[in-house]
């Protein structure tokens, strides 16, 4: 019995960490903007990654943790900045 039970406790630890992952995938996330995973070899410009953090900032906190959100927040700040810089020079 117990073996049983220790059998099916490793199962279900063994398919956690998949089944995360895929949630995290359908969640309507954009893991590349958030932390660079998951990121095929995409070639955005600088306009492209402003306008896609401002879209991904606008659905709120019904896709992302405040915390991701704050993150989402700071890289835009940072795009904007290295923006304002290139048009400066």
């Amino acid at each position: 019995m117990k073996k049983k039970a220790v059998v099916i406790a490793v199962f279900a630890l063994a398919l956690a960490a998949p089944l995360a992952a895929f949630a995290a995938e359908d969640s309507g996330k954009d893991l590349c903007l958030l932390n660079s995973d998951n990121c095929p070899n995409r070639q955005m410009d600088i306009l492209q990654i402003i306008a896609k953090l401002k879209s991904e900032i606008g659905k709120g906190t019904r896709i992302y943790t405040p915390d991701e959100l704050n993150i989402l927040n700071g890289k835009l700040a940072s795009y904007e900045y290295d923006l304002d810089q290139l048009q400066k020079n």
